[in-house]
């Protein structure tokens, strides 16, 4: 794990989808995004992320209740089966992380001890922002993903 950092994430409209399951679904669920964006015209601006409403300590990859979120320019009309909305701006601690998802289970430990020392708290759910990753189908050299783990936090 690198040095975690802190930085500041301005608002942001996103279109979102809820889901609790398995987090092997995450993928098919941007990809559903992404062809949502397509068919609406709706343009993508910057990486997609993954909020974790299920506490750390308590997360289960199986029944996990996660939001899948990706930024867009503008904020598309109304739509039934995707949400839209706005995320405040907020103050996160973060850090990359490269390697296989499963092994980001462990960076979470490591960061929140990190963040305990520091006397940061935390101040909301985690956040995954998937700088590297599986392409289309799935399909990637798991040893070159890079993840940022994100916490926001209150100063």
């Amino acid at each position: 794990m690198e040095e975690p950092e802190k930085k500041e994430i301005p608002a942001q409209v996103v279109i979102a989808v809820e889901h609790t399951g398995s987090h092997d679904e995450i993928g098919r669920l941007y990809h559903r995004l992404h062809q949502w964006a397509k068919r609406h015209q709706v343009k993508v601006k910057g990486y997609g992320f993954t909020i974790f409403h299920s506490p750390p300590g308590e997360f289960d990859t199986e029944t996990a209740l996660f939001e899948v979120c990706l930024p867009v320019e503008s904020p598309p009309g109304p739509e039934q089966e995707i949400m839209v909305k706005q995320l405040p701006a907020c103050t996160v601690a973060w850090v990359r992380v490269k390697g296989p998802y499963s092994e980001i289970p462990a960076h979470y430990t490591e960061f929140l001890a990190w963040l305990q020392a520091q006397g940061w708290t935390v101040a909301g759910p985690p956040r995954e922002v998937y700088i590297v990753h599986p392409d289309a189908r799935g399909r990637g050299d798991e040893s070159e993903f890079v993840t940022e783990i994100q916490f926001p936090i209150k100063d």
